[in-house]
């Protein structure tokens, strides 16, 4: 099976939005949980969703997936022009 045979789709207020991957949903759902789009809109949830993404993947640690997502939503403001890599070292220390 390649990577673009698999989709999961999630339906948010009467729109589909498809992920590649669960985690890429999870953080999707973790923002909605914490108020992300109330405060932002979807098209700055689903950058959120991207952003939290690739910290995660870019992590070399066992990232603590929805606590990071807690972190970025929290310090959205602060971290969503950050590198990926100085967001992971500001969550961890």
């Amino acid at each position: 099976m390649k990577q673009n045979d698999f989709e999961i789709s999630i339906r948010f207020q009467g729109k589909q939005y498809s992920f590649v991957f669960g985690s890429q949903a999870y953080i999707f759902h973790t923002g909605i949980l914490n108020g992300f789009f109330e405060r932002y809109g979807i098209d700055k949830l689903l950058q959120y969703t991207d952003f939290v993404h690739q910290c995660y993947l870019k992590d070399d640690n066992r990232t603590p997936l929805g606590a990071l997502a807690d972190y970025i939503s929290e310090n959205w403001e602060s971290v969503r022009d950050k590198p990926a890599r100085e967001v992971l070292e500001d969550f961890y220390f």
